[in-house]
């Protein structure tokens, strides 16, 4: 049986017994009491914890979601750029060959 489940027993006890007037070793749920308050203080520094830890993974992922959004932008004028580049290329060629055949005939 763990800690916390005699714990809920020996309180569940105590509570009958005090009830029925019974004398309780109230040591005992003293020291029960403590390992709960220690439990609980445990369990809210974990759960801040998490909550910190949430907060920063959130703001990693509006990051990323930023650098995403900034990356496919210049994805988008590289691509528009290149083919500028292109085009101006296949110009050139284009008046070479003409340039080439004329002086040709």
């Amino acid at each position: 049986m763990d800690k916390l489940q005699e714990i809920k027993n020996r309180f569940s006890i105590a509570t009958s017994l005090y009830k029925k007037k019974i004398d309780v070793n109230w040591s005992t749920i003293l020291e029960d009491q403590e390992f709960l308050i220690q439990s609980v203080e445990k369990q809210r520094e974990i759960i801040e914890e998490n909550k910190r830890q949430q907060e920063v993974t959130v703001h990693q992922f509006r990051q990323a979601q930023k650098d995403i959004q900034h990356l496919s932008g210049d994805r988008k004028r590289y691509k528009q750029a290149l083919e500028k580049i292109i085009t101006n290329l296949n110009f050139a060629i284009t008046v070479a060959r003409n340039e080439l055949e004329g002086d040709a005939k």
